[in-house]
C-alpha cells in the first residue's frame, strides 16, 4: 500500500500480485490490485480482481461493488453497501468535523436550518424532530433550539459515540435509515437529512418511510447533490446525484408534498463548489410560506458548526 500511495503503481502492481500467489483467496489484496490496475488504466483486469474480492470477502465493506458499476462491468445499485458506509464513517468518525469545517466549508445544516425558519418559524412548545445520518451531531446542534424532542439515527458507532457525548439529543439510535424507517413506531414535526441522500439511488424507500413516520402538518428537509436527466447517478466521488425530475417524480409517488426546492452549495471537494439541491416536503396540510432566498445568511440564533449550545 505504501507504493501504491507513493505513485509506483508497478511495484505495488507486482507485490499484490506476488501476494496473491502465495494467498489467492485475500480478498483485501485483490481489491488492492484492483485499484492499482485500475489506476494504470486496465480496467478489464481490475474488474477481475474487484470481482474476486467480492468473491471471498464477507461483506462489500470496501465498495467493490461501486467501483464496478463505476466501470461499467455491473449496474448501479439502489444504494451505497451497508458495510462500506458504516466502515466508511467509523474510520471518518475522529477526524470528521474538523474536515467537514475546515477544509470542505459544509454548510448544509446552516442552510436547511434557516430555509425551515423562513417557511415555518419555530414554535414554542418546540418540534419533536428526527435527524437522519445524525454523524457526530453537527446537524442536531444546528436544530436544538427548535426541539422539544430531538432523536438521532445514523448506520456508524463511532459516530453515534462522538454524538452521544455531546448530550444534545434525547435518543440516538446506530441502525440504517431505512431499517429504522420501517420499525420506527413515532412521530415526528420535522424531520431533517443533512448531506445523507448522496449516498442513496433510489429514494422511494426512504419517502415513503417519512411518509409513514411524520406528523400530520409536519415537514421533511433534506439535500442532495444535484444530478442532470432523468434519474440518479453514481458519482466518481461513490456518491449519488439526483435530477430535479427524479426527485419530483419520487416525491410525488410517495404521497408527500413538494413545498420548495432550491440550489445551494453544501460544501466544497476539491476547492471547488459542490451543486445541491435542498427540499422541503410536507405531510398533509402544511402551512408553509415561500423563502425569501437561496442562500440567506444563517440567523443569529443558529450557533456555529462544531459548538454545542447548552
Amino acid at each position: 500500500m505504501h507504493l501504491k500511495a507513493q505513485g509506483d503503481l508497478l511495484a505495488a502492481q507486482s507485490v499484490f500480485e506476488q501476494t496473491l500467489e502465495i494467498e489467492p483467496e485475500w480478498e483485501a489484496a485483490h481489491f488492492a490490485l484492483a485499484e492499482t490496475l485500475e489506476a494504470m488504466g486496465r480496467h478489464d483486469e481490475a474488474v477481475r480482481h474487484y470481482v474476486a474480492h467480492l468473491r471471498h470477502a464477507d461483506d462489500d465493506l470496501r465498495g467493490a461493488s461501486l467501483k464496478l458499476a463505476l466501470l461499467g462491468a455491473a449496474t448501479v445499485p439502489e444504494k451505497a453497501p451497508e458495510a462500506y458506509v458504516r466502515a466508511l464513517f467509523d474510520d471518518y468518525a475522529p477526524r470528521f468535523e474538523r474536515t467537514l469545517i475546515e477544509k470542505l466549508e459544509y454548510r448544509a445544516p446552516y442552510q436547511l436550518r434557516v430555509v425551515l425558519d423562513s417557511l415555518r418559524p419555530p414554535i414554542s412548545r418546540g418540534e419533536r424532530i428526527l435527524d437522519l445520518g445524525c454523524g457526530t451531531g453537527l446537524a442536531g446542534e444546528i436544530f436544538k433550539a427548535r426541539a422539544s424532542w430531538l432523536e438521532g439515527v445514523d448506520i456508524s458507532p463511532r459516530m453515534v459515540a462522538q454524538a452521544e457525548r455531546k448530550g444534545i439529543y434525547d435518543a440516538v439510535h446506530v441502525c440504517e435509515i431505512e431499517d429504522f424507517l420501517a420499525r420506527c413506531t413515532s412521530r415526528y414535526d420535522l424531520v431533517i437529512a443533512a448531506d445523507v441522500l448522496i449516498y442513496f439511488g433510489a429514494l422511494d424507500r426512504v419517502m415513503s418511510g417519512i411518509h409513514r413516520i411524520l406528523a400530520d402538518g409536519g415537514l421533511f428537509a433534506f439535500t442532495t447533490q444535484s444530478g442532470d436527466g432523468d434519474g440518479y447517478r453514481l458519482g466518481a466521488d461513490q456518491r449519488y446525484a439526483h435530477s430535479r425530475l427524479y426527485l419530483e417524480q419520487t416525491i410525488s409517488r410517495s404521497g408527500l408534498s413538494l413545498n420548495t426546492c432550491l440550489s445551494f452549495v453544501p460544501r466544497k471537494e476539491a476547492g471547488k463548489d459542490v451543486a445541491g439541491d435542498l427540499c422541503v416536503l410536507s405531510q398533509g396540510n402544511a402551512a408553509v410560506t415561500a423563502p425569501t432566498a437561496a442562500e440567506p445568511a444563517p440567523p443569529p440564533e443558529v450557533p456555529p458548526l462544531g459548538r454545542t449550545r447548552h
